[in-house]
């Protein structure tokens, strides 16, 4: 069972998204799942997910709504959530290779610890 959610909100950038898509399906632990909330994109942006979808390298959700705010939408991929831990990656940021191997490490690490709401980390 994955439990890793890498979220993304996006709203018209078809042009840059490619770049998080292109990390993530390049990360040497493929034990996660990206949640993708298109808040009301007019441009190819769900065109450019269903190819990649197709691809089937990475498991991938893809949620589209009305355009409702980046706010919403990160309420959006909490409901939507099913793994026990969730990463924010933005539309145009990018993660490298190793990211999720050490996320997915240091997660079973603190896996005994209780009451945590967040994990801050150094570039």
């Amino acid at each position: 069972m994955k439990q890793l959610t890498i979220f993304t909100p996006t709203y018209n950038r078809g042009y840059i998204l490619g770049q998080a898509y292109e990390s993530l399906k390049n990360q040497s632990d493929k034990n996660f799942i990206w949640i993708i909330v298109d808040d009301g994109s007019t441009d190819n942006t769900e065109e450019l997910v269903q190819k990649w979808k197709e691809d089937k390298i990475i498991k991938i959700e893809y949620i589209k709504q009305e355009n409702q705010g980046k706010h919403i939408a990160h309420n959006t991929a909490v409901l939507n959530c099913k793994t026990e831990y969730l990463l924010i990656l933005d539309s145009d940021d990018f993660l490298n290779k190793e990211a999720v191997k050490i996320l997915n490490k240091e997660a079973k690490r603190i896996s005994d610890l209780q009451n945590i709401s967040g994990i801050i980390g150094n570039r």
